[in-house]
């Protein structure tokens, strides 16, 4: 068991979200222990606080193809990118400023706010970090995909992905052995991991009214299995970006996880199912 962590010099990320296409700023900044990671929201009069915690989960994320969390009204959209970074970077406690709705998309991936908050270092804290332990695995599935926790003295997370028809079968990893090296393959393995779709999906996704800051620097548009109008940063990036997501929606119950996380074509459905049943545990 490891003490609780907060970062040691404040943050400022700049961007539009990918979503809502929208400026935002986002300031983060060192929490007291035992806090966790919750946003406020700046730019509403009560400047509402929104803990990052599976009890404010908000909307459906398979049709809003992101996380959010929501808390009185006020709501924070596509939080997992930073979730992620926050925790392979052990920084287990956190206050984020926010002054619009959706966090930056920055380029697609976490490797902006990893790479700063790096930079910024963290301070040790008192308090132990909390711990969840399986006794039996966990199974979450539809039609389509299953993702599994699966009892282990290690965390990991494994990803398998295949679309026949956009010609991607892909499949990757994220073990580790120590803290040290956790942050080190986070940095380079899965964090520059990019936001991806099919290129079938395009059409449906603006229809609905996402995608409205996406471009091709901050989504790898697939077809054929490669990338429009650019090129992939890591091999089999997108199975990369899926297991960025899990790592960011996990992040969600505020625990160092003992459990082998494997995923079969998998998105944020059944990621914060899977979420919710572990929640059950705590």
């Amino acid at each position: 068991m490891r003490h609780q962590r907060t970062i040691k010099n404040s943050v400022i990320f700049k961007g539009k979200g990918i979503h809502t296409g929208r400026e935002c700023r986002v300031a983060i900044h060192k929490a007291e222990e035992d806090s966790g990671i919750f946003f406020t929201r700046t730019d509403i009069g009560t400047k509402a606080i929104i803990p990052a915690s599976v009890a404010y989960l908000y909307g459906n994320a398979g049709s809003l193809r992101c996380t959010g969390v929501e808390k009185s009204g006020a709501r924070v959209m596509t939080i997992e990118h930073l979730l992620a970074a926050l925790s392979c970077l052990d920084i287990d406690n956190a206050s984020i400023d926010i002054d619009s709705e959706e966090l930056p998309a920055m380029d697609g991936s976490a490797l902006d706010y990893a790479s700063d908050l790096n930079k910024a270092g963290s301070v040790e804290q008192k308090s132990n970090k909390r711990e969840l332990a399986l006794d039996e695995a966990i199974f979450v599935k539809d039609d389509k995909a299953i993702l599994m926790a699966v009892p282990s003295e290690a965390f990991s997370v494994s990803y398998a992905l295949s679309f026949a028809e956009s010609g991607i079968n892909q499949f990757a990893e994220f073990t580790y052995k120590d803290s040290d090296e956790k942050k080190e393959l986070f940095m380079e393995e899965i964090a520059p991991a990019r936001t991806f779709c099919k290129e079938s999906e395009v059409a449906d996704i603006l229809k609905n009214g996402l995608g409205k800051g996406g471009d091709y620097n901050n989504t790898l548009v697939i077809r054929d299995g490669m990338p429009l109008n650019n090129e992939y940063r890591l091999p089999y990036e997108p199975a990369r970006h899926k297991i960025l997501d899990i790592l960011g929606d996990l992040a969600l119950l505020n625990r160092d996880i003992k459990a082998q996380v494997i995923g079969i074509k998998s998105g944020h459905t059944l990621n914060l199912e899977l979420v919710k049943r572990l929640s059950e545990l705590i």
